[in-house]
């Protein structure tokens, strides 16, 4: 059937493309024409350069169908015409990938389940794709017109908020994900990851995409998983969310994050459409319970070792990578911790112990102190049993006059020097930390 649209019923949805070029093996033979215009569904701008493939035959055309022709849309400006013999073809498009970003496949490798492959060290853009089927007769022409959709989200906006300022870095992972489009508009390459690199914002406990917006191939598979990777002093803990709501193509997608104490991460992400597909909200939290941890240290795991889960955490215990030594229960469902961070340094001024507080941290928790004298015990208890080598190594601990003083682990328990300190001291720093249950 010869398809014959008029040019006005065209003008206001249509971008005509004009590039002549004959196919080689049609040139003598060749008495019809096909030409070939583009226009974006939804009111969708269309993602230029187009790549315009022409196969031999009706449909997908299989593994075996055989490229006739390979034509490049460049802009709005541009039309396309390509004579052909009689006969039926399949014409497929690909908005949005240009031969910088792409290796694009030549006419003779080109079948419709060829990659479109992007190239090492480039990222992806907004893809499109469209396909139609088109019957030339003998000296008649034919105009098909090729909907585009877009095949990629946008990861518009990330803003991760009240971060503990120890972290030193934070980004986002989206899971799993195609990594490859075909010549004919379907997915390829499956169980991709990206992670998004997030920027620490003037008031040093929020964190943003700075480097702007990026494209993604939605998810192989639903539901998709996101995680927030917090690192603090080199340990990494990651909080992974199974995202109940569909990450597809074709929505703009923003995600806002609280961290929280008692809870790790709370999310809330907003997917919306403007000339995209709609307006879609979704919600999640990340709790200590979805969380794993990548840890370039022994002594900080990041799990919590309280064998029972309807009792608060004991001493002894560790919760979210810290050796909690004391409990201080509130009422039936609220308690307080006191918990001892798994890093130390060295420090000798009331200021090299502050700075060195923002280092010291652990993930999850905020507030770090210098210990009190009576959290200097329970330290010093602690430390020995873990290690009696510490014996004559001494520690900073905060005085009740709010200057600082120092204990030296294994001395007698009078021995605590009223003398301020005057050489280099070990930190071990505390949190307090108020848990509940339900």
């Amino acid at each position: 059937m010869t398809i014959a649209l008029a040019a006005a019923m065209l003008a206001a949805c249509s971008e005509d493309v004009l590039e002549e070029r004959v196919s080689e093996k049609n040139e003598a033979a060749a008495g019809s024409l096909l030409q070939v215009r583009t226009r974006g569904t939804d009111d969708a701008t269309v993602s230029y350069p187009v790549q315009v493939y022409v196969f031999q035959g009706e449909g997908s055309g299989g593994s075996e169908a055989e490229c006739l022709a390979v034509q490049t849309i460049g802009d709005a400006g541009q039309a396309l015409n390509i004579a052909l013999t009689e006969g039926t073809y399949s014409v497929y498009a690909v908005g949005g990938a240009s031969s910088s970003d792409f290796t694009l496949p030549a006419k003779d490798e080109a079948t419709p389940s060829t990659v479109i492959a992007l190239k090492e060290g480039r990222t992806l853009t907004d893809l499109m794709a469209a396909s139609a089927t088109a019957t030339l007769v003998d000296g008649g022409s034919n105009t098909v017109t090729l909907g585009l959709q877009r095949k990629t989200m946008l990861i518009q906006d990330i803003t991760i908020s009240k971060i503990p300022s120890a972290a030193t870095a934070v980004s986002v992972t989206i899971a799993p994900l195609w990594q490859s489009l075909t010549i004919g508009g379907t997915y390829s390459t499956e169980g991709q990851t990206t992670t998004i690199a997030l920027t620490k914002q003037e008031d040093g406990r929020t964190w943003k995409n700075n480097a702007g917006s990026v494209f993604l191939l939605p998810p192989r598979s639903q539901p998709a998983s996101i995680s927030v990777n917090i690192t603090v002093g080199g340990v990494t803990k990651t909080y992974t969310y199974s995202c109940s709501d569909r990450l597809e193509a074709g929505y703009k997608i923003n995600i806002n994050g609280t961290y929280t104490e008692a809870v790790g991460v709370s999310l809330t992400g907003t997917i919306t459409g403007a000339t995209w597909l709609g307006v879609r909200t979704i919600s999640f939290d990340f709790d200590e319970s979805g969380s794993s941890a990548s840890d370039n240290t022994d002594n900080n795991s990041g799990d919590d070792n309280n064998d029972n889960p309807d009792n608060f955490p004991a001493v002894g215990d560790t919760y979210q990578g810290c050796y909690v030594l004391a409990v201080s229960t509130i009422d039936e469902t609220s308690a307080e911790l006191t918990l001892l961070s798994p890093n130390e340094q060295a420090a000798t001024t009331a200021s090299d112990a502050d700075a060195a507080l923002a280092t010291l941290g652990a993930v999850g928790i905020s507030d770090w102190a210098v210990p009190t004298k009576a959290q200097m015990q329970l330290v010093e208890a602690k430390l020995l049993t873990d290690d009696a080598s510490l014996a004559g190594q001494s520690y900073l601990y905060r005085k009740s006059s709010g200057g600082l003083g120092y204990r030296t682990l294994g001395a007698d328990e009078s021995a605590w020097p009223t003398a301020s300190p005057s050489g280099s001291y070990r930190l071990r720093p505390v949190a307090a930390v108020s848990v509940t249950k339900e």
